[in-house]
């Protein structure tokens, strides 16, 4: 099912006999912004759809054409709306929308998953002073919409990934035992879906396509190995040796696949987190050696977090444009980016550091990444 938005201001708009031009002045965007919304190429953001149901003077629901269901590009498209609105609107207001979509799209469960990992994506943004009760609010309402879908939905692959997120939300909340309970006590073995796909097609002689299901295959194993490597360095950090080893293999993970480019959250996220592990041990040279990738990364991407395919990952861009968000990370850019800076400013590992020449210079030039990011 579709929510027609764009055809429904179309309508409301020529019933007002007015222009494309006079709606854009209104609306305050450009004429280009409202003909893409006629044409469904793209939305309005959603702090807009109040006033544009207020200038009609119809209901949200009419001008959504409201329908129980929807599709892929329209999850995708509210998500990254709801994900701008924080940059844009107070925390009560993003806040209320996201509890109207959710009592709204209640029964579409692809839509609900995509609300959960909001909340879970940008808890510390939502209305809260207390930091830890905040979180637990929140990572609650996120744990009881991924329970919703495991114990309503069908669609058992869908199940599959609110269940893993359920145990996401136990972790954060601190219920170890609950976790065990709910994902099992030890790994399943696993039988990697891709590899059996891309055989398929290669019987059926689509070898394009089975080369291009096996590189989203390595791909998706890549990423994940390359969290759990980070997950581990944190594990092993008390023998120095098994953490350098293993930040030692993960840095050739990295250059192997050009992980700075084709996931390059994930990159950030290892060269963060052996900095910390380096400043515990005192080990300057190489806090240093940490932080400054972490500022190239940046710099090589221009400032834009992104799933990406490169040389190598050639045949991946269909299979990133079905994902849920598209090549759209879960956070925004300039979240991600304020959130590194803010522990590179304020995390006491560094404070041994705060007067050097090399960390005055990395603080200077991650501010003014954090300013170019806006």
């Amino acid at each position: 099912m579709k929510v027609s938005l764009g055809t429904v201001i179309l309508n409301e708009r020529k019933k007002k006999h007015i222009t494309q031009q006079q709606l854009a002045d209104f609306m305050g965007v450009s004429k280009t912004s409202v003909s893409k919304w006629e044409n469904e190429y793209a939305y309005p953001d959603i702090t807009l759809l109040p006033l544009l149901a207020a200038y009609f003077d119809i209901s949200i629901d009419s001008l959504l054409n409201y329908e129980p269901e929807l599709n892929k590009e329209e999850i995708q498209q509210i998500y990254l709306s709801l994900q701008k609105s924080f940059e844009t609107q107070e925390p009560k207001e993003v806040w209320k929308s996201i509890k109207s979509l959710t009592r709204r799209y209640y029964s579409c469960y692809p839509f609900i998953l995509q609300i959960g990992l909001l909340i879970l994506n940008h808890f510390d943004r939502l209305p809260g002073e207390d930091p830890s009760e905040q979180k637990d609010h929140y990572v609650g309402e996120a744990l009881n919409l991924f329970i919703h879908i495991r114990t309503s939905s069908s669609d058992t692959k869908l199940v599959g990934e609110a269940t893993k997120l359920e145990g996401f939300c136990l972790l954060l909340l601190n219920r170890p035992d609950d976790v065990l309970e709910t994902l099992g006590s030890y790994v399943e073995n696993y039988i990697p879906t891709d590899d059996l796909i891309a055989s398929a097609y290669q019987q059926k002689g689509q070898h394009e396509r089975a080369a291009a299901t096996a590189q989203s295959g390595i791909y998706q194993n890549t990423s994940v190995l390359m969290s759990a490597l980070t997950n581990y360095t944190q594990l092993v950090s008390a023998d120095f040796d098994k953490f350098e080893e293993t930040f030692h293999r993960q840095r050739i993970l990295i250059e192997t696949f050009n992980i700075e480019y084709v996931n390059p959250s994930l990159a950030l996220n290892a060269y963060l987190s052996a900095a910390v592990v380096y400043a515990q041990y005192q080990s300057e040279k190489k806090v240093y050696y940490c932080l400054q990738n972490v500022i190239e990364v940046l710099e090589k991407n221009q400032c834009i977090l992104a799933f990406n395919s490169d040389g190598y990952f050639n045949l991946i861009q269909d299979w990133l444009d079905h994902l849920p968000l598209g090549d759209h990370t879960p956070k925004s850019s300039y979240q991600v980016i304020e959130y590194i800076g803010s522990l590179i400013l304020t995390h006491p590992a560094f404070d041994l550091y705060k007067e050097s020449e090399e960390m005055i210079d990395i603080v200077s030039k991650i501010k003014t990444t954090i300013k170019r990011s806006k």
